[in-house]
């Protein structure tokens, strides 16, 4: 009996380890620099920023608030290209936050402050 239980808790230890193992590999897969389709069919590569900076902050939150439109490598779709910026910072917080009428849905009540300036900062990441 006792052998059993031991027998089980190193199957079960196994197979933890094992799951841990490829939850981390697929976790790494998500944050890798990765070619992105763009309009065209070419690919671009897009920069993320390192982990733990404002402008990977407001890449996560590019992702979910903004890639639908400007694409998922910020060179535009429905929405313009968003590589070499020259708006200023109050100008593009003013744009998402009040939107752009008829072309650009406002997020003043989704996103605060600092998630604007954390998009403004991964903006300012975007290589031309």
């Amino acid at each position: 009996m006792k052998l059993s239980r031991k027998l089980k808790g190193i199957t079960l230890g196994a197979v933890a380890g094992l799951a841990a193992i490829g939850i981390a590999l697929a976790a790494g897969e998500l944050f890798q620099t990765r070619p992105a389709a763009t309009s065209n069919g070419a690919e671009e590569t897009l920069e993320i920023p390192p982990a733990g900076t404002l402008a990977n902050q407001g890449y996560k939150l590019f992702m979910n608030n903004c890639a639908h439109c400007h694409g998922v490598d910020a060179t535009g779709d429905e929405g313009p290209d968003l590589h070499g910026v020259t708006k200023s910072d109050a100008k593009i917080a003013s744009y998402i936050k009040n939107g752009i009428k008829g072309e650009m849905p406002r997020f003043d009540r989704k996103l605060s402050d600092k998630d604007v300036q954390a998009l403004i900062a991964f903006i300012r990441s975007l290589k031309e």
